[in-house]
């Protein structure tokens, strides 16, 4: 099956120094999370470790993604005051 890519909402739960996890609601229903790499979560959205913790981002995934590392988080984003749930 092909990627299939669309914006989504994450949930950042564990801030490491050099790996960050995060919780994705449309994948695996939030259970599974991911690994991203801080210094690249943090360059993209110009927020500190303090200002992410517990953050909730938009960012591009793969929907179709059976695996977590399928799912090729990237495209993140400094969410909007107004921003609505992604998905």
């Amino acid at each position: 099956m092909p990627a299939k890519y669309q914006r989504i909402r994450v949930r950042i739960v564990r801030m490491g120094l050099d790996t960050t996890h995060v919780s994705v609601p449309s994948y695996a229903d939030g259970q599974i999370l991911v690994p991203v790499q801080t210094f690249d979560l943090m360059s993209a959205t110009g927020m500190t470790r303090a200002q992410l913790t517990g953050a909730d981002l938009p960012a591009t995934a793969n929907v179709t993604a059976t695996t977590d590392t399928d799912l090729h988080l990237h495209d993140w984003q400094t969410p909007a005051p107004s921003d609505g749930p992604l998905g």
